[in-house]
């Protein structure tokens, strides 16, 4: 019901009660007209939504008059539509108790108010007893019996679906379990709308929407977390327009998001999917997405899948169940996008479906929905696709997530645990604002693994651009830089092979761990180049006819690459050690060497002192057999390297030679 049906059907039911009339019997509440004036200027207020003046009017009333019904119900009618429902039911509540059948409806509006206020159990009860008491005659609810009769074959008509939604909340409470929903404070929150968040994968950036009122248009906004607090959030430069930029969800490997564009040059509909290339808190070369996402009709609310194969996205074209459906498109070759499917009945229905988001594993859908049962205005829904790619009915999350009120935009961060949603429940900044909270371990989906993967040259460490196979799983292409991006189901093994061009086959089984995913779980896979290099020999390195070789001193620097975990040295070090000793060390007297051991920042203190250790024994057990005695060798394993280098420039032992 409206506000405006609200208030007009309150002030027909306590017009009757106050007002003396010859048709009908003598009302049971008169107060003297002075009085009876001021509860009119109050109706008056009222339905010209004037609640804080219609308040002052009804207050003056019960003041001289503390136990009458039609101010007591008033006022809580004025409550209601102002937002404060827990006052609203004190006094819809108050009036019940001074006269049980003053109203048969304000047993459903009791109950209507115990439920957005998240007393479920109340609300059950008040529900019941409306239920209970339809069977009397309307002429036992005083005048309001009559008054009431076309709003209560309203609120009848509501009555199985609102209980069905106490029952609903109750049993998420029992079975879900989630405890309690946080606020991210005035960094990010303010009087204006923010919804549709999304975070990098280490939660220190976080990309949001807002919009400052109704009659604005939705920009991209940035926030960066400083010491655990989020410093103020700030416009994206160089991307919003004056239209709208919406939704944004980012590519697990960090390096392109899908936003929302409207009304922009190269839109197709009302609005479009686009996506653009992200740099830190930088995003640049916007552009649609090829292929079949978009539309004439509205596409928007995009959200990726972990390996950036499968778009899931909100949009009213036609085929669909009815308002705005879920719909889904896998990407092709040459990056272009498939014929969007529709996810069926399970997920869409008649009403509004959107801001889809997909689990890392792709097998729990989180969504929006006013077309399900809810709570409130709208709320936020989860679904599970089995192994057939069927989804299996919408489940509400409940509260304290979903409330009386609207909740959107759903997000969980890379390790699964948090979850981050729009709320413009009371309590917040603003109007909507992003809350989260933590998962119950039965809303967790299945572990997965961020993996970032280098192909390079074992001998130079140049990058290699090549095609990785997989058993299992699709090949990758990597760029220029040699890098590719897994996602990989944990604990888990990777086998993976290349065939390039110059260089030895390739075959290597990497296990990967469950990870938390604020940094990549690495893998570098070195490629050894066909050519062998010449083995030194320090009896041929000077020839016994040669004149000894000129008094020299200096020093001479070289570093080996190792895999990640390893110690042991593979054939091409070995190779790029021995040419190091041709080229550098030929008709040298070797003073002193050297042999420092390095590992990354990934592990504790003294697991990586120890792999430097063994890294360096095993450089100066080859020197050894080379010819380069042991008491020329200084072993120093100097635990972690960081220095913000990639970490497999910290993978490495330095040879240091004096002569």
């Amino acid at each position: 019901m409206s506000k405006t049906a609200f208030t007009l059907f309150l002030l027909l039911a306590a017009f009757q009660l106050v007002a003396q009339q010859e048709a009908a019997p003598p009302p049971i509440y008169i107060i003297p007209d002075e009085y009876a004036e001021i509860h009119h200027a109050g109706e008056e207020a009222l339905l010209q939504l004037k609640y804080g003046e219609a308040l002052r009017l009804f207050n003056k009333v019960l003041r001289k008059f503390p136990d009458f019904p039609p101010a007591l119900r008033s006022v809580g009618a004025c409550y209601q539509m102002d937002g404060d429902f827990e006052k609203a039911l004190e006094y819809y509540q108050k009036t019940l108790g001074h006269n049980p059948r003053f109203s048969r409806a304000l047993y459903y509006e009791c109950g209507n108010m115990a439920y957005k206020t998240g007393q479920y159990g109340k609300a059950l009860q008040y529900f019941e007893n409306f239920d209970s008491l339809k069977t009397l005659d309307y002429l036992s609810f005083t005048y309001n019996g009559a008054a009431e009769q076309q709003v209560e074959k309203e609120y009848y008509g509501q009555l199985p679906s609102s209980m069905r939604a106490c029952h609903v909340a109750l049993d998420s409470i029992q079975f879900l379990n989630i405890a309690e929903v946080r606020n991210l404070g005035p960094g990010i929150n303010t009087r204006a709308d923010e919804y549709f968040p999304f975070f990098s994968n280490d939660g220190q950036l976080i990309f949001y929407t807002s919009r400052k009122n109704d009659f604005s248009d939705e920009n991209l906004f940035a926030g960066i977390r400083d010491g655990g607090k989020w410093a103020s959030g700030h416009l994206v430069p160089g991307f919003n327009t004056s239209e709208n930029e919406g939704m944004s969800t980012l590519v697990r490997d960090g390096r392109r998001m899908f936003f929302t564009a409207c009304q922009r040059e190269g839109v197709e509909g009302p609005c479009d999917i686009w996506e653009a290339v992200v740099d830190s808190a930088s995003v640049f070369d916007a552009r649609p997405v090829a292929g079949f996402a978009n539309s004439p009709a509205w596409e928007s609310q995009a959200s990726i899948s972990c390996d950036g194969s499968v778009l899931f996205f909100a949009s009213d074209r036609e085929g669909g169940e009815g308002g705005t459906d879920i719909w889904m498109t896998s990407r092709e070759i040459g990056n272009t996008w498939g014929v969007p499917v529709n996810l069926g009945a399970e997920i869409n229905t008649t009403g509004d479906e959107e801001a889809p988001f997909i689990t890392n594993d792709g097998m729990v859908l989180y969504f929006s929905s006013t077309g399900h049962l809810g709570m409130g205005e709208q709320d936020i829904f989860m679904s599970r696709r089995n192994d057939a790619g069927t989804w299996s009915p919408a489940t509400n999350l409940g509260p304290p997530v979903n409330t009386a009120y609207r909740e959107l935009g759903f997000f969980l961060s890379a390790n699964g645990k948090t979850g981050y949603f729009s709320s413009d429940r009371k309590g917040g900044y603003g109007r909507m604002d992003i809350y989260n909270f933590v998962l119950p371990q039965e809303l967790y989906a299945g572990d997965v693994t961020y993996v970032e993967g280098f192909v390079r040259d074992s001998f130079t460490g140049v990058p290699v651009k090549a095609t990785v196979l997989f058993e299992g799983r699709p090949p990758v292409t990597t760029g220029d830089d040699g890098r590719f991006f897994l996602c990989v189901p944990a604990p888990g093994a990777v086998v993976c092979e290349i065939r390039a061009p110059g260089y030895h086959l390739y075959r290597k089984r990497f296990d990967v761990p469950v990870w938390d995913n604020h940094i990549f779980f690495e893998m570098d896979l070195l490629l050894d180049p066909l050519f062998r290099l010449p083995v030194y020999n320090p009896e041929l390195a000077v020839e016994q006819d040669s004149p000894p070789a000129k008094p020299y001193d200096g020093e001479v620097r070289h570093q080996v690459l190792f895999d990640f975990d390893k110690a042991e040295l593979r054939p091409g070090m070995m190779e790029s050690i021995d040419l190091f000793l041709n080229e550098k060390l030929a008709g040298k007297t070797i003073r002193n060497v050297e042999v420092i051991g390095f590992a990354d920042n990934i592990g504790g203190d003294a697991y990586n002192q120890e792999l430097s250790e063994k890294r360096a024994k095993a450089i100066g057990v080859f020197l050894k057999e080379k010819g380069i005695t042991v008491n020329k060798i200084y072993i120093q394993g100097l635990g972690e390297l960081d220095g913000g280098k990639p970490k497999w420039q910290n993978r490495k032992v330095e040879l240091v030679v004096s002569f």
